[in-house]
């Protein structure tokens, strides 16, 4: 077990970083999907507070994960990757980055500038820092958005994840068939 990333693959640390924030961010959009679509309740004031909470988790460990991509090397991509989708490829994980920074600096600012106290887990709760409707409704929508946007960013990671080890198994299942049929 390597815990620091190589030339050729990422280590435990990044790989852990990588897959809890995942979960995280998918629980929280499912979290979110779920606390706007339920009539307001005491339950639904504790999915909003779980959501919050887990929020300010999320910056933490983006911030982090950011000083642990920082320190270590990062795997290339393989040169059989055409450099269009090495850039663009690149220039997504930059966008992922910036969204997980955004989302929960936005979904603060909405909640402390709507005048609600954002409490992390009941350990540390901050204080509402002005009871400012119109930034409030503001940071909501831009939260909004930057949650579609993260959306969109995270489709297109997943997809660039599984494109190249598909499309390989299936040119080398044809090869394989084509290689057969010869026989």
């Amino acid at each position: 077990m390597r815990l620091k990333n190589t030339s050729a693959t990422y280590g435990t640390v990044a790989k852990c970083f990588h897959w809890l924030m995942a979960v995280l961010i998918i629980g929280m959009f499912m979290l979110a999907y779920t606390m706007i679509n339920i009539p307001t309740s005491d339950f639904r004031e504790r999915l909003y507070s779980l959501h919050k909470a887990t929020g300010l988790l999320l910056f933490g460990l983006v911030i982090l994960r950011l000083f642990w991509r920082f320190i270590n090397i990062g795997p290339k991509l393989p040169p059989s990757i055409p450099l269009w989708q090495r850039q663009f490829a690149k220039l997504n994980i930059i966008a992922l980055y910036l969204l997980m920074l955004a989302m929960p600096l936005t979904g603060f600012l909405m909640s402390t500038l709507g005048h609600h106290a954002v409490s992390f887990y009941g350990m540390l709760t901050i204080a509402p820092l002005a009871n400012n409707p119109l930034a409030s409704q503001f940071f909501n929508k831009t939260h909004e958005i930057l949650a579609y946007l993260l959306i969109f960013s995270v489709t297109l990671h997943v997809i660039g994840a599984f494109y190249h080890p598909v499309l390989q198994r299936m040119r080398v299942l044809s090869k394989n068939r084509i290689t057969e049929n010869n026989k």
